[in-house]
């Protein structure tokens, strides 16, 4: 019975030995894809990836970045494939959700099926700012505005010093007619850094709040960085009442 338990225990743990060996492997060629990748050698980085894959067939980024080659190369249905397998090995992976909803973002586009995706990242990691940014853009892009706001706060509640939300907190405060805080978030935009649409949003915030002044600034302050800019916004000064 003891030579039993004893055969059992090594065969366990020659098995586990095997396997954490194989995973190892699986890493050696994931590293080796990533290398191949940075250098724009796609068919090498697929050919890695695909091995570790083979010896590891739930090496979720693996799956992740066979999918964001399939972008570079134009083939976006495989790399919903590939991101979605990603979520099937491992549920709790947040950088498939992520890749997945940049797709539906930008390549599809399906903003609905975009939100799901960041909102479901969201649920994994909450700490992401660029994710909270993501689902603001999204709402923005379908209209949609104050849903906007709550995901543009919360991603400057992570950083205060993140200027994409700031910007989509100003447009959505623009197309919801609060000028006010809409120049509020724009400035903070500005701030940061000197932002040529940033600019000339605020002034046209100025100008329908009849604040000719405001806008004016904003249109010196926008001359210095982009004239055809500043000329468009000088046209709708002109015309105020």
């Amino acid at each position: 019975m003891l030579k039993q338990i004893l055969l059992l225990l090594v065969t366990v743990f020659f098995f586990q030995a095997a396997t954490a060996q194989l995973k190892n492997n699986a890493t050696v060629f994931y590293k080796a894809g990533i290398d191949y990748k940075n250098k724009n050698m796609f068919p090498e980085a697929m050919d890695a990836f695909n091995k570790a894959i083979k010896l590891n067939k739930k090496y979720g980024p693996a799956y992740v970045e066979i999918g964001q080659i399939h972008l570079k190369t134009n083939n976006p249905e495989m790399a919903i494939v590939n991101f979605n397998k990603a979520i099937s090995v491992n549920p709790k992976m947040a950088d498939a959700y992520i890749a997945l909803g940049k797709l539906y973002r930008d390549f599809k586009p399906n903003y609905d099926s975009a939100i799901i995706c960041f909102t479901a990242a969201i649920a994994i990691d909450s700490t992401n700012k660029e994710i909270f940014y993501s689902v603001a853009w999204c709402y923005n892009a379908k209209g949609e505005y104050d849903k906007t706001i709550p995901y543009g706060i919360k991603a400057l509640e992570i950083d205060n010093t993140y200027r994409p939300a700031y910007n989509e907190l100003g447009h959505a405060y623009r197309r919801l007619e609060k000028y006010a805080e809409a120049i509020a978030q724009f400035k903070k935009n500005i701030a940061i850094s000197p932002v040529d649409l940033a600019m000339l949003y605020s002034g046209y915030c100025y100008t329908e709040l009849k604040d000719k002044e405001g806008a004016m600034e904003q249109y010196e302050a926008l001359n210095k960085i982009n004239e055809n800019m500043a000329a468009a916004l000088k046209r709708v000064i002109d015309n105020m009442q």
